[in-house]
């Protein structure tokens, strides 16, 4: 029925969606903001890479948020107390990547649901880092941390270059390595997986960790770009990284991760956040159109599903 993926579809929205803005804002459609787009859709995008690889695989990662917030604040926390850039970055990496083991643990070892192993931990989590903080920021950062969410390399922000080499580096894993296709066979059916000697435990694991660390590089990126660690920094952070994996056509019950899609939805929701400001429109529509691309995206993809398995059925009737 549809002869186009949904990526192309989201690249065509991209488009029609500059073209309206740039109509509202004659700011819009130049170089310099077109490079702001990409330097403020780079975290999401960051996160959204590792939350497509766990939604391929049928699960799903609720506390990327939370742990954003706790790794900015161990970057603050060193950094304050006189640590380097590059071991304050890897404690962050290593902080994301503990975290996504203990969610690992939980769906993979004692078996809880996805949805709600998450959502406790997001609350566990979150919440630790404002009793540390007592809900005050930490600001105040060396030039050369700041650096990392503020300069710029032959005219393109750091952040985008961190960016893209996440994107590719997700795409790599997802289309090059048994990674990528045990994923999507997990999406698609564990069980037969798990028969054929497969240790989905351990794949599934790895996954959860690689979620952990895209969201620690995020707060590497957030943290050096404010020049401030927040407690309440990665709010919003699930959501928005949820609308892009699915909006860019990983189904949200799992199969194929479309890495591609994730990043052109990432830059799909960058334009719109970024049109609306423009526009002068109140930040405030920000979550309530961000509520709607999700609930459209999931529809899609749910009407997707059941088209595609309705055809393979005419195909086995014949």
């Amino acid at each position: 029925m549809n002869r186009f993926p949904q990526p192309f579809w989201v690249g065509v929205s991209t488009v029609a969606l500059s073209l309206f803005f740039s109509w509202l804002s004659p700011h819009f459609l130049t170089g310099e903001n077109f490079v702001t787009i990409l330097d403020q859709s780079s975290i999401n995008i960051v996160v959204a890479v590792g939350m497509t690889l766990v939604i391929a695989s049928a699960g799903i990662d609720l506390s990327v948020g939370a742990t954003v917030a706790v790794c900015g604040i161990v970057m603050a926390s060193l950094i304050k107390a006189g640590f380097g850039v590059l071991p304050t970055i890897a404690a962050a990496l290593l902080t994301g990547a503990l975290l996504g083991l203990l969610n690992a643990l939980l769906v993979v070892k004692l078996e809880v649901n996805p949805f709600m192993a998450t959502l406790a931990m997001m609350s566990v989590v979150g919440g630790g880092a404002l009793i540390v903080t007592q809900g005050i920021p930490i600001y105040g950062f060396s030039a050369d941390f700041s650096w990392i969410g503020r300069g710029r390399i032959g005219g393109l922000p750091v952040s985008s270059l961190l960016c893209s080499a996440v994107v590719a580096a997700g795409g790599f894993l997802a289309r090059c390595t048994r990674l990528g296709i045990y994923a999507a066979a997990m999406g698609g059916n564990e069980e037969a997986l798990r028969r054929n000697g497969v240790s989905t435990c351990l794949y599934k694991t790895v996954l959860y960790v690689l979620c952990g660390v895209c969201a620690a590089l995020a707060s590497v990126i957030l943290t050096s770009k404010l020049n401030s660690a927040e407690p309440l920094a990665g709010a919003m952070a699930e959501m928005n990284a949820i609308a892009t994996a699915v909006l860019g056509g990983t189904r949200i019950r799992g199969g194929e991760p479309r890495i591609a899609g994730t990043f052109f939805a990432g830059i799909l929701m960058g334009v719109v956040k970024n049109g609306l400001v423009l526009a002068g429109i109140s930040s405030y529509y920000q979550q309530f159109v961000t509520g709607v691309i999700i609930l459209a995206a999931i529809v899609v993809s749910d009407r997707s599903e059941k088209s595609g398995s309705e055809k393979r059925k005419g195909s086995f009737g014949r």
